[in-house]
C-alpha cells in the first residue's frame, strides 16, 4: 500500500498544472467566436443570400468567398474552419487540458501551427491574388493567430517542466 500511495504521488508531482484559468478562459472564448464565423461562412457556401458583408472596392466578402480559390481539393475553406474549431475545443476540454498525455499538448500545437499556415495562405489569396478581403474571414484569421498565441505561451510556460 505505502509502496503505491508512493508512485501515485510521485506522478502526482512529476505532471504539470495545468494552463491557468486565463489561459482557458480566453481559447475557449476565441474557439467559440471562430466555430460561429465558420458555421456561418459555412452557411453562406451554400447560400451565397446569406452572406451579409460590403462590396466595395477592398472588402468584398461575396468575391473571395465565391472565388476559384474558397475551396482546396474539392472542400470548402469554411468546412476546413468548422473542422479546425470544432477539433480544438476537443483538445481544450478540462480533460484534455489536465492530461499529461504528450500528444494532445502536441495536437494543440500542431493544430493550431497548420491554422497559421493556412491564414497565411489564405491572406496571400486574399491581398496578392483577389486583391479584395473577406471580413468574415478576416475575423477567423485573427482568432486562428490569437489561438497560435495563446498555445505557444502555454508551451513556453511548460518549458522545464516533465511531459
Amino acid at each position: 500500500m505505502t509502496q503505491e500511495m508512493t508512485a501515485k504521488g510521485r506522478a502526482e508531482a512529476a505532471s504539470p498544472p495545468p494552463p491557468p484559468a486565463w489561459f482557458q478562459v480566453a481559447a475557449w472564448l476565441l474557439t467559440l467566436g471562430g466555430l460561429g464565423i465558420s458555421v456561418y461562412l459555412t452557411i453562406t457556401h451554400y447560400d451565397e443570400g446569406a452572406l451579409v458583408c460590403s462590396a466595395s472596392s477592398t472588402i468584398d466578402c461575396h468575391a473571395v468567398t465565391t472565388s476559384e480559390y474558397s475551396t482546396l481539393l474539392g472542400i470548402p475553406m469554411p468546412l476546413l474552419g468548422l473542422a479546425f474549431f470544432v477539433g480544438f475545443a476537443a483538445l481544450l476540454t478540462p480533460w484534455a487540458l489536465r492530461s499529461t498525455w504528450a500528444p494532445l499538448r502536441w495536437g494543440r500545437v500542431a493544430g493550431v501551427s497548420v491554422g497559421v499556415l493556412m491564414v497565411v495562405y489564405l491572406v496571400t489569396i486574399e491581398l496578392v491574388v483577389l486583391h479584395k478581403i473577406c471580413l468574415w474571414c478576416t475575423g477567423v484569421h485573427v482568432v486562428t493567430v490569437l489561438l497560435f498565441l495563446l498555445v505557444l505561451a502555454d508551451e513556453f510556460r511548460r518549458i522545464g517542466q516533465v511531459d
